[in-house]
C-alpha cells in the first residue's frame, strides 16, 4: 500500500512475486492497494496491479462506501477510470453517505472532463480493434469513393466553391467512425504492425469490454492450460499419478568410502582419479557426468575434487573475537597541503575567490588593530 501511494513501481512488480501477500487487504479505513493507487492518479500501478495479481477484488469498499472507481472519479484520475472501467468495474454502484454513483461524484466535485470520458466511454464500451476477427477496411470508404466520382454541374461545382471561401474551420472533436476515428483504430488495432512487433495480446478472442470482468494474465494462462490438458488428454486428469510422470527426481548416490574409486550401481565401472592431472578419468567418466547432471544443486556450484569426489566443502577460518574495550588504530593520512601531503591534488580557487578571502584577512587585521588601539587608549585614560 505505501509502495502504491509513493509511486514506487519496482516495489510493486517484485511484491507480485511474493505467494503470501493478501493484494486485497484494508487498512483502518478500508482503503485496498488499488484504491490507493487509483486515488493518486499512478496508471503504472493500476494496470500492473489489474493485470497480473489474481484475484484481485475491484469493488472492494472502505469505511465509507467509496470503490476504487469512485475515488479516481473524485480526484479526476482520467486514465485510472478508464483502466478500471474497461476492467469491470461497476458504475452503478453507490457510496453508503450520499448514495451517488461514479459519474455522479465527477459531477459533484467538478471534474467534468472525467464525467464526460465516462460518459464517451460507456457509449462505446467495447474496442473492437482489440479483437483477432476485426477488420482493418473502412465501412464507410466506398460509399465516399462513390460520391465523389458523381459527374458534378457547373452551378453545383460554383456553390461548393463559394460554400468553401464562406466556411470557418473550427477546431472540434472527430466524428464518430469518420476518418480520423478509423485511423486510431486501425493503428491501434492487433494487427498493426506497430502492436503486433511490440506487445502479444493473451485472449484475442475477447477483448475488454466496460461492464465485463476481466481476468489477470495469470488466471487467464491458468484456464487455457486447462483447457489444453482437457483437450490433449482427458484421462489426465482421472489419475494424480500421471501428472508426476514428468517431474521424478533422480537421487545422486552418496560418494564411498573410498576416495580414489567411485563405484557407480549402473554398470560397476570405477573411475580413478589422478591428482597429478586432477581430471576423472576411467571408463564411468561419462557415467558421472550423468550423476552431476540429476543433481539438484546448480553445475556451477557442484566441484570436483581429484582427491576427493562430489562436492568439495569450503574452508572456513573462525578468528577470536576483540575485546569490548578493544580500539582500533587510527591511521594519519595527510590530506591536506599544511599536512605535508603536497603530492596529492588540491581543488583549484578561482581567482574572485583568492580576492574575497585576501579582503576578510585585510578586514579583520584592520578590526584587530583598531580593537587594539581602543584598548590602550582606555587604559591610558584609566591611569590618568
Amino acid at each position: 500500500m505505501v509502495a502504491c501511494y509513493q509511486g514506487y513501481v519496482d516495489v510493486v512488480i517484485a511484491l507480485a512475486q511474493c505467494c503470501h501477500l493478501d493484494v486485497n487487504w484494508q487498512d483502518t479505513e478500508g482503503n485496498t492497494a488499488l484504491i490507493t493507487a487509483a486515488q493518486a492518479g499512478h496508471i503504472m500501478i493500476s494496470n500492473y496491479l489489474l493485470n497480473y495479481f489474481p484475484g484481485l477484488d475491484i469493488e472492494r469498499r472502505n469505511c465509507h462506501g467509496f470503490t476504487a472507481l469512485m475515488k479516481a472519479a473524485m480526484q479526476g484520475r482520467v486514465e485510472c477510470v478508464r483502466a478500471l472501467m474497461l476492467a469491470g468495474a461497476d458504475m452503478e454502484a453507490r457510496d453508503f453517505g450520499r448514495q451517488l454513483t461514479s459519474r455522479e461524484w465527477a459531477f459533484f466535485t467538478g471534474r467534468y472532463d472525467t464525467a464526460w470520458a465516462m460518459t464517451r466511454l460507456h457509449s462505446r464500451p467495447c474496442p473492437y480493434q482489440l479483437c483477432d476477427a476485426y477488420s482493418p477496411e473502412w465501412p464507410q470508404l466506398a460509399s465516399l469513393v462513390s460520391k465523389a466520382r458523381e459527374p458534378r454541374g457547373c452551378m453545383q461545382r460554383i456553390s461548393d466553391t463559394i460554400r468553401n471561401a464562406l466556411t470557418f474551420a473550427n477546431v472540434t472533436e472527430p466524428n464518430d467512425e469518420g476518418v480520423l476515428d478509423h485511423l486510431v483504430t486501425v493503428t491501434t488495432a492487433l494487427g498493426s504492425p506497430f502492436v503486433a512487433m511490440a506487445c502479444s495480446t493473451v485472449c484475442p478472442a475477447s477483448p475488454p469490454c466496460v461492464g465485463k470482468r476481466r481476468y489477470s494474465v495469470p488466471e487467464i494462462l491458468r484456464r487455457q492450460r486447462t483447457k489444453e490438458l482437457k483437450t490433449q488428454n482427458p484421462e489426465r486428469l482421472d489419475n494424480h499419478r500421471k501428472l508426476f510422470q514428468n517431474s521424478r527426481v533422480t537421487l545422486v548416490p552418496k560418494p564411498p568410502k573410498d576416495r580414489r574409486t567411485i563405484l557407480l550401481p549402473l554398470n560397476k565401472s570405477p573411475i580413478t582419479a589422478n591428482p597429478t592431472l586432477g581430471k576423472v578419468s576411467g571408463a564411468g567418466a561419462s557415467s558421472s557426468m550423468a550423476l552431476r547432471k540429476t543433481s539438484l544443486l546448480p553445475l556451477g556450484m557442484v566441484k570436483c575434487s581429484s582427491v576427493r569426489p562430489g562436492m568439495s566443502i569450503p574452508k572456513v577460518r573462525i578468528s577470536k573475537a576483540p575485546t569490548p574495550t578493544f580500539e582500533p588504530e587510527r591511521v594519519h593520512r595527510k590530506s591536506s597541503f599544511k599536512d605535508g601531503g603536497g603530492d596529492f591534488l588540491q581543488i583549484p580557487k578561482w581567482r574572485y575567490k583568492e580576492l574575497k578571502e585576501e579582503r576578510k584577512r585585510v578586514e579583520e587585521a584592520e578590526r584587530k588593530r583598531v580593537e587594539a588601539a581602543t584598548r590602550r587608549h582606555l587604559g591610558s585614560r584609566k591611569r590618568k
